[in-house]
């Protein structure tokens, strides 16, 4: 799972961070000021650890809410997930003036980096504090859901699939988690038609393509599904992704099946 990066528009971040946004007019002379978050968050990219350095500078001299969000983002970047988790959850609580998007955005952020962190609780806390700003977010939703997924909580994966689906019917993430939800609930019909309707509104999704082979399955269609563990194995290579988990879970099962992988 990656940390979540910076999804707000550039301009509405800089906003909310007390900044202005550049003018593409410009000259792109002498900046006028030290520090700038724009080149921050392209070092984080390319440089974390000069990135880290220049935000943990900027934070000294009063670099305020834009430094210590480069600062996140830099250690994200590093892989020191908690520190970066605390820092984003830091800033979350400290915009009590920022739009509501922002601060969800944010908390976000930090509750993907507990996840990733391992830190399952605090991940938790953080995505049900940006569920309070912002109730009607499908990603939002959806990364709940992911979380309670590995916490094997299979009921709450199902309502906040379906809160998440209420609000975008068309996400194949929230169909394909749904689908497997309900698997481990004992409902194959209603999982092998969210599953079906994943597919359809993403045909190339290795998860989506993952979990109707399993549902065809358990639901009798044994070709039908080892057709669609090959087909995960076959897109995976052809994009690059030969090492992705759900490619080597279809090997897995086409070797229990009893058929290898061509």
């Amino acid at each position: 799972m990656m940390i979540a990066r910076q999804s707000l528009p550039l301009f509405a971040l800089l906003a909310a961070l007390g900044l202005a946004a550049p003018s593409e007019a410009a000259e792109p002379a002498k900046p006028a000021e030290p520090h700038s978050y724009v080149d921050c968050v392209a070092l984080t990219e390319r440089e974390p650890a000069k990135a880290l350095a220049y935000a943990r500078d900027w934070k000294a001299a009063d670099g305020g809410q834009a430094a210590l969000h480069c600062e996140a983002l830099a250690l994200s970047a590093l892989g020191e997930l908690d520190e970066a988790a605390a820092r984003f959850q830091e800033l979350a609580d400290g915009m009590a003036d920022a739009p509501v998007e922002t601060r969800a955005e944010i908390y976000g952020q930090a509750g993907n980096a507990w996840e990733v962190a391992g830190n399952l609780g605090k991940a938790r806390a953080a995505y049900d504090a940006a569920l309070a700003l912002l109730p009607h977010e499908p990603e939002l939703f959806l990364a709940r859901a992911r979380l309670r997924a590995l916490q094997k909580d299979w009921d709450g994966v199902r309502l906040d699939t379906g809160e998440a689906l209420a609000e975008s019917p068309s996400l194949a993430a929230a169909l394909t988690l749904r689908a497997t939800a309900l698997r481990n609930l004992g409902h194959p019909k209603p999982a092998l038609a969210d599953a079906e309707r994943a597919v359809s509104l993403a045909p190339h999704n290795l998860e989506a393509l993952l979990e109707r082979g399993r549902m065809r399955a358990e639901t009798g269609n044994l070709s039908g599904a080892k057709a669609d563990w090959l087909t995960v194995i076959r897109f995976a290579k052809q994009t690059g992704r030969a090492s992705d988990p759900a490619a080597a879970a279809a090997q897995a099962l086409l070797d229990k099946s009893g058929k290898p992988a061509q």
